[in-house]
């Protein structure tokens, strides 16, 4: 085979170019500091038992224990499969590098290949692809620690490049790069965006399809399309496990429907339920009809959200030119908590803008216009369809369409995700006309009027923005102008005051739009005369690709830095652990919570009752020493805790954090709380009802009168005491402040119980409502159609038993002694896919009682009961996965071996 290194160099070049711009972006990375990231450190918390299950026997155990009461483990973690042929693919393809490198690197070598899918230029497709990647939500969302987010992101651009190679006759390329990439856009398992990709690739499917219809190309088309499907069918095939599951558990977690028919108040819910997730919840970030400005202007509706106070630079700079806005803040802010905010959208809170680049937004604007090719007629009506969807609540014409009709669309919360297609769009479009204007500069030259026309229109909008910015934006946010209302009610003798304060507020971010205006037109400005002059002929084409890559990159580059930045804390040396603001130690990543008093109380009461337990911990540590002679205090203590979990089963309530905000108790013990945004949807309806109250009731008491209030309270707090809530947690009043303390609940009923009553109800609102009375150490409630196959009493004796042996996560051996047949109750949740019984090593049907935990008859006499987790969509998934990663591999071979045989350079 003969190469042609001629032809490999603008690849080489390209590489080395992705890799340096991600290495100096990142370089605290190499310096062996790692990404402070919030949603990471929480994702450590919740899933602490999952990786530790993994390290000690080298399995997938699917189910976790340590939240939530319990929960199926496929959206904690991604679930990995042997034989997947796609984690060594995805590490090539990030050049060996770790994350945020990597990822950095994978963004510009996926856009990159659907750049050169579409024939364009490498020198053009290098542009394009560093524009891609720096683009400001592909940023930020990696200090968020939105990982799982960002792997899918980074393989849009290949899947799409690789189907329009199909489409457009390039099949066995096509076949392979769509193969790949969708199966490790899967792999990522984010599938609210890989569910958003299908859109541009549908309308520019349908385009497509129009468009050879017309030419009398029907049957190549449908040929064509077909094998899209396949190569589609085969990237699924390695993730098929994971889409099953989550498939399975979509229909139980949160964005599946109730059956309850009532909101905890007794009324209806009917008018804002949907078949998945309700309304509010789905729309509550939609993005504001004018914030979409934000892919031009990144100020168009400020930074990220927080206190302008925040920022002692600026508090010194307006504490000398306005002193009476920067007192208008201070008592604002003291009399009514009330903070001016950098930011003034509608969303809840933003973590930056959503900006695809001042220079991409021109280019993109001006290939509407100068390519007649239906490919952009695709993309431009992709784009509007996603910009009108990421408004949400702002349209909800098109959204309710979309909610009701489309399926599979309700399933999705936080709306203005969506604008990462426009994110993909925008720079596809630019480049396409970048090489246009390059390729046919004659065809351009010839229509100068009209290329001078829609660029002065570009630079014209934004020069009226500049001038007249109140006429076409709004500076004040729905929540302050609510808050300025009501204040003017409440002091009304005080509100031309207050309108002045309000109109320092509008006046400062005016200033603020207005100099990211000019901020984005300098760089406007420099494109608009590096492609006019190389319309003239005054520049060469190197020329022009270097001068609108520079200033694309710096553009770019500029507004990432404002939100992910390398900057050193005051006073850092270079030998400080804790160095630069948005990274940390690697020892803090991996261990990111310390525990408190009440955990080490907690742990020591513990293993005062288990010497085993005690035992395994001074094994570890006497391991770890061996490779580590001088470990810290964390991983001394991560051990302990980590023991803890894997010998006991109790549950913990900490009513000191948010119940469904908490992954720091979940990293220490096994909690009622815990945090996801999809747990299990009666878990979320028990919180809603029931347990919430319960949380609420104990955190008062414990302000109200300390230990002593909180256990006169515990014996009426039935689902905390089924729930197996050995420990609860609160904050007591001392001088001062507060101190935190724990209880241990004498009223806990423990691991399993057997019960005397089975209390039927017909509903889901009956079942819920029955908890509030319900003695749950005597009385099971169960539907009609399981109570049918019980008896309706049953006498327990004391001789009776039934105690937990052994727990994993997914194997639970409990031994039993009873006289007569009887009905026991587990504090674990009931989950039908997967959770199988055997007494004695008979397969035994359980049932569902107390709205969400397991129950089942206990025949007399004694012996063993092991509940285990084998879901069958996991053991196809195994299958599947071996068989997909087998089809790449064979069609990797083939267009290898087919490109020697044609003797093309690779």
């Amino acid at each position: 085979m003969k190469i042609d290194f001629k032809k490999l160099i603008p690849h080489l070049v390209a590489l080395t170019i992705f890799v340096g711009i991600s290495v100096v972006y990142f370089y605290p990375v190499i310096q062996g500091y790692k990404l402070k990231q919030g949603d990471i450190k929480q994702h450590k918390g919740m899933s602490q038992e999952l990786r530790d299950h993994k390290a000690e026997f080298d399995e997938e155990p699917l189910w976790i224990g340590n939240m939530f009461a319990g929960m199926p483990a496929y959206q904690v973690s991604t679930v990995r499969y042997s034989g997947n042929i796609l984690s060594p693919i995805q590490t090539i393809l990030e050049l060996g590098f770790s994350y945020p490198i990597g990822l950095l690197i994978l963004y510009m070598i996926g856009f990159y290949i659907l750049l050169l899918s579409l024939k364009i230029d490498p020198w053009v497709s290098i542009i394009g692809s560093v524009a891609f990647a720096l683009s400001s939500y592909f940023i930020v969302i990696m200090e968020a620690g939105h990982t799982s987010k960002g792997f899918a992101l980074a393989c849009m651009a290949p899947v799409l490049g690789g189907i329009i190679s199909i489409l457009r006759g390039r099949i066995w390329l096509g076949l392979l790069i769509t193969s790949i990439f969708m199966g490790l856009e899967l792999y990522a398992n984010h599938l609210q965006i890989t569910y958003y990709l299908i859109i541009p690739i549908l309308v520019v499917g349908i385009v497509e399809m129009i468009g050879q219809i017309k030419s009398g190309n029907t049957k190549q088309f449908l040929s064509r399309a077909l094998l899209v499907f396949a190569a589609v069918l085969v990237g699924v095939l390695p993730n098929l496990g994971n889409i099953l599951t989550t498939y399975e558990y979509s229909k139980a977690s949160t964005r599946s429907p109730s059956e309850l028919t009532i909101n905890p108040d007794g009324s209806s819910n009917k008018n804002n339920v949907s078949t998945g997730l309700d309304k509010d919840y789905i729309t509550r970030w939609s993005y504001g009809i004018e914030e979409t400005f934000t892919l031009l202007i990144p100020n168009a509706k400020g930074g990220k959200t927080g206190a302008i106070l925040a920022n002692e630079e600026e508090v010194d700079r307006l504490r000398r030119k306005d002193p009476q806005f920067f007192n208008f803040m201070v008592n604002q802010y003291q009399k009514n908590q009330f903070v001016v905010n950098t930011y003034w959208g509608n969303q809840p809170f933003t973590s930056g803008p959503v900006y695809a680049g001042s220079v991409i937004c021109l280019l993109a604007f001006l290939a509407l216009f100068f390519i007649k090719d239906r490919l952009i007629i695709g993309l431009a009506l992709a784009t509007l369809i996603t910009i009108m969807l990421s408004w949400g609540k702002n349209f909800m014409g098109l959204t309710d369409f979309f909610i009701d009709y489309i399926p599979l669309y309700n399933k999705f919360r936080a709306v203005s995700m969506i604008l990462v297609i426009a994110e993909l769009i925008l720079p596809l479009m630019a480049m396409l006309f970048l090489y246009k204007l390059i390729k046919d500069k004659d065809e351009i030259a010839k229509q100068k009027k009209k290329f001078f026309i829609v660029l002065g229109v570009f630079v014209g909008i934004l020069f009226v923005f500049w001038l007249s910015p109140d006429t076409f934006f709004t500076f004040l946010s729905d929540s302050e102008k609510n808050h300025l209302n009501t204040q003017i009610q409440q002091n009304s003798q005080q509100a031309q005051q207050l309108y002045a304060g309000f109109d320092s507020i509008v006046d400062y971010r005016v200033e603020v739009f207005r100099n990211s205006i000019l901020s984005i037109l300098k760089f406007i400005l420099i494109a608009s005369a590096l492609m006019i002059l190389f319309v003239l002929n005054k520049i060469n084409t190197r020329i022009l690709i270097l001068g609108i890559g520079i200033i694309t990159i710096a553009d770019l580059w500029i507004v990432d830095k404002r939100y992910l930045n390398n900057e050193e804390k005051p006073g850092a040396t270079s030998k400080s652990a804790d160095r630069y603001k948005h990274y940390q130690n690697t020892l803090l990543t991996k261990i990111p919570y310390q525990s408190s008093p009440v955990d080490q109380a907690i742990l020591k009461r513990e293993l005062s009752k288990h010497p085993e337990i005690v035992q395994a911990i001074n094994e570890e540590v006497n391991q770890l020493k061996q490779s580590n002679p001088r470990p810290s205090a964390l991983e001394i203590e991560q051990i302990q805790y980590t023991e803890l979990m894997r010998g006991t089963h109790y549950r913990v309530l900490n009513t000191t954090k948010k119940l469904d905000e908490d992954a720091e108790t979940a990293f220490f013990h096994k909690t009622l709380g815990g945090y996801h945004g999809a747990k299990m949807k009666k878990y979320q309806e028990l919180i809603d009802f029931e347990l919430g109250l319960e949380y609420m009731q104990l955190r008062q008491a414990f302000q109200r009168g300390g230990e002593q209030l909180v256990n006169q309270v515990l014996p009426q707090m039935n689902v905390t005491n089924m729930l197996n809530a050995k420990y609860v947690i609160g904050a007591t009043p001392v001088e001062g402040g507060n101190r935190l303390a724990f209880i241990q609940n004498k009223h806990v009923l423990g691991n399993a119980w057997f019960v005397e009553h089975i209390k039927t109800v017909s509903s889901a609102d009956e079942e819920i409502l029955a908890l509030k009375e319900l003695d749950p150490s005597k009385t099971a409630v169960v539907r009609n159609e399981d109570a049918s196959k019980l008896k309706s009493n049953y006498t327990n004796s004391n001789t009776n038993y039934i105690t937990l042996e052994s727990y994993l996560p997914n194997k639970m051996v409990y031994s039993y002694q009873v006289e007569s047949t009887q009905f026991a109750v587990f504090s674990e949740i009931y989950y039908k896919k997967g959770w199988n019984a055997y007494v004695n090593g008979e397969l035994i049907p359980h049932i569902k009682v107390n709205y969400i935990l397991r129950g089942m008859e206990i025949p007399k006499g004694q012996g063993e009961i092991v509940f285990k987790f084998e879901p069958k969509s996991y053991q196809l998934g195994e299958y599947a996965s071996m068989g997909g990663s087998f089809i790449i591999f064979i069609l990797l071979g083939f267009v290898v071996y087919k490109q020697i045989k044609d003797n093309k350079a690779v």
